[in-house]
């Protein structure tokens, strides 16, 4: 969890400085994580390198981030578990400000956007706007 903390930042200060890419550490997590944000469309595509980092090129439209914030909910000392009842009510309040979960659940990791696929709930990673 504490590597993907780490990945916002770099990923967050990458879209703030408008690199076009920036290389993050490593994890299982980290790559599921990734697989959601390219599902999303907030990323072009991430590559493995063979140092262990990987390389995630960001996305632009305009010059401006598709990606405009990650907001950690879970944390290495406290995590946010959220039912899908707990989704879906979120889901109604704040699917008109285009923001969406990203829910680590037993099955794998997916976006609020993806619950009808799933109908899990899990640990609430970060909230994604």
């Amino acid at each position: 969890m504490k590597v993907l903390s780490i990945n916002y930042s770099i990923i967050k200060n990458g879209l703030n400085k408008k690199f076009s890419s920036v290389f993050v550490h490593n994890s299982s997590l980290t790559l599921s994580f990734l697989d959601v944000l390219f599902r999303e469309g907030l990323i072009c595509h991430y590559t493995l390198l063979s140092n262990g980092k990987i390389e995630v090129f960001l996305k632009y439209f305009k010059g401006v981030p598709i990606l405009k914030n990650i907001k950690p909910m879970s944390t290495s000392g406290r995590s946010i578990h959220y039912s899908v009842t707990d989704i879906c009510r979120w889901k109604d309040i704040y699917s008109s400000y285009s923001a969406f979960l990203v829910v680590n659940s037993s099955k794998k990791v997916f976006s609020s956007n993806e619950l009808k696929s799933y109908k899990v709930g899990g640990e609430v990673l970060c909230i994604i706007s």
